[in-house]
């Protein structure tokens, strides 16, 4: 069930961006800071209309983080929708999820007591052990005995370790909203 869902969404990336015919290219220096740039003014009006809303700020903070780095990776498919370029832009957009992760970890880890404190850190140790463990059972149903091969399989490979990551980066803002007073 998981691994059709990563397919249908590596494929709806690979569709969208042959559909619009546009010709593939490399992501060079100046077309990340391009899109840098379009993505920064986009999450500056998305804020905006957030500041609109009832949403805390930190709730805020978390929306405006996540729709810059999710812009950024489809624009990066959007411009090289070649199974590397397509895993570049998720291996970078997980690189952001991660340090969303620690930075709302950190926060909570901050917002709790002393004494408490450790329950997080070997919650979030265990979880750590898992994603490594899940990272080894993706290598390996990834593998052409088990998958039948391809090189979509490294797109569902990298769309799976993602999804791990987002998801536990998630989870910890959720704590730190749902649970915490907010200042």
């Amino acid at each position: 069930m998981l691994k059709s869902t990563f397919l249908t969404i590596t494929l709806s990336f690979s569709l969208l961006s042959f559909s619009q015919h546009k010709e593939m290219k490399n992501i060079t220096p100046s077309i990340l800071q391009g899109i840098n740039e379009d993505i920064e003014k986009k999450a500056n009006l998305f804020k905006a209309n957030l500041l609109k809303t009832e949403m805390t700020p930190l709730q805020i903070e978390f929306s405006v983080d996540t729709f810059k780095i999710e812009q950024i990776a489809a624009k990066k498919i959007d411009i090289d929708y070649s199974t590397m370029g397509m895993n570049n832009a998720v291996n970078d957009l997980t690189a952001f999820y991660d340090s969303l992760l620690n930075k709302y970890y950190q926060k909570l880890l901050k917002s709790l007591k002393v004494e408490d404190r450790k329950v997080l850190i070997s919650a979030q140790r265990a979880w750590m052990n898992y994603r490594d463990a899940e990272v080894k059972l993706i290598s390996t149903m990834t593998k052409e005995e088990y998958s039948g091969g391809g090189t979509i399989q490294s797109n569902i490979a990298t769309l799976n370790y993602n999804y791990l990551v987002k998801h536990r980066a998630i989870e910890i803002f959720s704590y730190n909203d749902s649970n915490i007073k907010q200042d």
